[in-house]
């Protein structure tokens, strides 16, 4: 978790992470639409963050 907060791709997963856990499960009456927009950006985040490859693991290889 002390990591987390040193990386970039691991802060944004792990607040977007609690952002969507707050959203689902908080009973708040939210809209719809903003629900659907978060979720699918929260999507796209994610598989952009774990599809990258990091140049240092690429130049090892």
């Amino acid at each position: 978790m002390i990591k987390a907060w040193n990386d970039l791709k691991s802060f944004v997963t792990v607040i977007m992470t609690i952002a969507m856990v707050a959203l689902l499960f908080i009973p708040y009456d939210i809209n719809k639409e903003v629900l659907m927009l978060f979720s699918t950006s929260y999507g796209a985040v994610m598989t952009y963050f774990f599809n990258k490859k990091d140049k240092n693991k690429e130049s090892e290889e």
